[in-house]
């Protein structure tokens, strides 16, 4: 099968720089994430080496070979710049630019200008390796978690070897627009660069808005004070870890916290000290919990932790840890040293079959056992066999008394 290369990649060069075009103007219109400005370049830095390559008959070896292909290995260390751009993290120009350096180094040493499969192993190494990179930064980074992203890393690793499949067929297809090139092979790879382009871009602005819908919902789901879940987050995650160890089969609980107390710290020492009180007690418990369990602030100086693999005598120990850590340290407030405690009711599913909400009850009773008996104590509710309605009473009850408080 004969096609003409050149209408390809005239094609390619209409193509590729609308995409980039068009990422330019997403930028324009939302600049909160400068990702999109480096994909933009990328893609029109890309489209402006593809020019230079199509004169390859007309201009001299220094712009359509030289530059050229020193414009189009950039670029893909642009993709790379705008993902790292895309985490938060820094892009050192020199990465950008080493594989362009790497690049005119070798084809001024005359070694690779001599050998057209030497030429093409060398670019397609080149833009492999930014193209591995940028698939490896997305996977470290976390981006994997957002719903295109999978679709990305399967683009890049098609897209990084098409460019090791170049190197066969070197001879025939020199990144030149010589006529009569022919062969399926040489088909897809000359149109692969422009299906890459669409379907990358397309990607790209997918990715940017899954992360500002998610940033939306953070917000909406977060405590401003506390930096914790409130109520609403905590409700609908606690339900997806429910679900997620219902399927499992692994047990769940549920701990229901309290800070005793906590009216007379307002009215000793102000809101603002209060406010430091929730803040400072929601890095003390955080500290006390695993890596998956979830907190939440589900109103005043109340919050609940969903515990996730966590049978009775693991809930129990979990509860008592968040306590101790608590009772064992002071908040400071303004040098002046604020002691704080906490209840804790416990409630605990072995099949994680009860709802949320059954769980909150049953807990909440355990609560209310905790402070009956003097605060600063961890109270398990009955055992979730016994939990088919009835009211749930409290199986044990660990801690430090305390007085009652009327």
């Amino acid at each position: 099968m004969n096609i003409d290369i050149q209408t390809v990649y005239t094609t390619s060069i209409f193509i590729i720089g609308l995409v980039g075009i068009l990422l330019l103007w997403s930028w324009l219109q939302d600049r909160r994430s400068k990702a999109l400005v480096w994909w933009a370049l990328s893609f029109l830095v890309s489209t402006v080496g593809v020019v230079l390559l199509s004169d390859y008959d007309f201009l001299p070896d220094l712009w359509s070979v030289e530059i050229a292909i020193t414009l189009l290995v950039t670029a893909h260390g642009l993709v790379w710049a705008g993902v790292r751009s895309f985490s938060d993290r820094s892009v050192p120009w020199l990465g950008i630019t080493a594989g362009g350096v790497v690049w005119t180094v070798a084809y001024q040493s005359r070694i690779v200008e001599a050998s057209t499969t030497d030429r093409v192993a060398l670019i397609a190494m080149l833009a492999a390796v930014y193209t591995i990179v940028t698939g490896w930064e997305m996977f470290r980074d976390g981006l994997v978690k957002l719903p295109s992203a999978p679709l990305v890393l399967v683009l890049l690793a098609a897209h990084a070897a098409c460019h090791v499949l170049r190197v066969p067929v070197a001879e025939s297809f020199p990144y030149s627009f010589e006529p009569g090139v022919g062969g399926i092979k040489v088909a897809l790879l000359a149109l692969e660069p422009m299906l890459f382009a669409v379907a990358l871009g397309y990607l790209f602005l997918m990715m940017t808005r899954e992360r500002g819908e998610a940033a939306i919902v953070a917000v909406a789901n977060t405590d401003m004070l506390t930096g914790s879940l409130n109520r609403r987050g905590f409700f609908e995650e606690a339900e997806r870890v429910r679900q997620r160890a219902r399927k499992a089969n692994m047990p769940v609980s549920k701990l229901l916290l309290d800070i005793d107390y906590f009216k007379e710290v307002n009215d000793a020492h102000g809101h603002a000290a209060g406010d430091e009180v929730l803040q400072s007690f929601t890095v003390l418990v955080r500290g006390a919990l695993r890596v998956d369990d979830v907190l939440g602030r589900i109103g005043g100086e109340e919050f609940a932790v969903m515990a996730v693999s966590a049978d009775t005598e693991v809930a129990e120990a979990l509860a008592e840890r968040i306590r101790t850590t608590v009772n064992g340290s002071p908040i400071m407030w303004r040098e002046t040293p604020i002691d704080v405690s906490v209840s804790i009711g416990v409630a605990c599913d072995p099949t994680a079959d009860v709802s949320v909400k059954e769980l909150m009850e049953r807990a909440d009773r355990a609560l209310y056992e905790a402070k009956r008996h003097g605060r600063n104590k961890v109270v398990l509710a009955e055992d979730a066999a016994n939990a088919s309605g009835e009211t749930a009473a409290p199986s044990r009850v660990a801690g430090t008394p305390q007085p009652d408080e009327t």
